[in-house]
């Protein structure tokens, strides 16, 4: 039943959700008196969260920021060497997803208290996301720059433009990110780079990492804050974002102890 297999390079829960439609139409359809064959449940196995993404290390950051910034001006995007540098940074500093960095509106971006409004993203959920005060001095700098060049309409054109002045594609951003990597000695044998969202991924591992780590946070603490922070509306969501990477296991093991040591009992006698 090649219709319910697994195809290359998909993630198991749109398989899932392919198979899920199919059974429903199909229920469906017997319902009516039609004839239909419906997908046998063992099909719809629990999902399994198995996509391990690409997390950048700081030094990879550094490296991939520094070739962003030695873009150099086109006739055919003269924004693009502007716009590459901050929007990188965005993603870094914020953990944006795609669609956010990309639809953020001048009026959204306050470079005064250096906070970002996020409005009806992902499930519907607005969120205020505050920048760091270097992220927030470079958009001002940007926002200097990129005036020279673009004439802004209005208070809602794009933090972030095209080279028609609207909203960056998706397609354009993911393929100057790409030759971002590449310049950043990224090689794709396979065909494959890190994607934009994999800078989501990396924002949420280090801030994890820092928090438990740094900041001294245990688990708990942690966790719901960085969730809040992302535009998660549950905690789970945000923990299938750990991917524990090497630099990250001694600060879980340590923001862990206090819960193992409230939950493990002491010992009292002899053994």
């Amino acid at each position: 039943m090649s219709i319910a297999q697994r195809r290359a390079d998909e993630a198991q829960g749109t398989q899932l959700k392919r198979i899920r439609i199919l059974r429903q139409l199909a229920q469906y359809m017997v319902s009516m008196g039609m004839q239909a064959y419906i997908i046998p449940e063992h099909f719809t196995q629990k999902y399994v969260y198995d996509f391990r993404p690409y997390i950048f290390s700081r030094q990879q950051i550094a490296d991939i920021l520094d070739c962003a910034d030695h873009m150099q001006y086109s006739p055919s995007s003269p924004y693009m060497h502007l716009v590459m540098p901050a929007v990188l940074r965005t993603f870094f500093g914020c953990g944006l997803r795609s669609s956010e960095a990309r639809h953020l509106r001048q009026c959204d971006v306050d470079l005064v208290n250096g906070i970002l409004t996020i409005e009806k993203s992902k499930n519907l959920v607005s969120r205020y996301v505050p920048m760091s005060a270097t992220l927030t001095a470079y958009l001002r700098k940007y926002e200097d720059s990129i005036g020279l060049m673009f004439q802004r309409k209005g208070l809602d054109t794009p933090m972030f433009p095209s080279p028609s002045g609207g909203v960056i594609h998706d397609t354009t951003l993911r393929d100057r990110f790409r030759s971002v990597l590449a310049r950043a000695g990224f090689s794709a044998e396979d065909g494959t780079y890190p994607r934009l969202h994999d800078m989501r991924h990396t924002f949420i591992v280090h801030s994890y990492a820092h928090m438990t780590g740094e900041l001294g946070l245990d688990l708990h603490t942690a966790m719901p804050i960085i969730a809040t922070y992302v535009g998660h509306t549950n905690v789970k969501d945000t923990e299938r974002y750990i991917h524990l990477p090497v630099f990250d296991h001694s600060n879980i093991t340590v923001a862990g102890s206090p819960v193992v040591d409230a939950c493990v009992p002491k010992v009292t006698f002899d053994v």
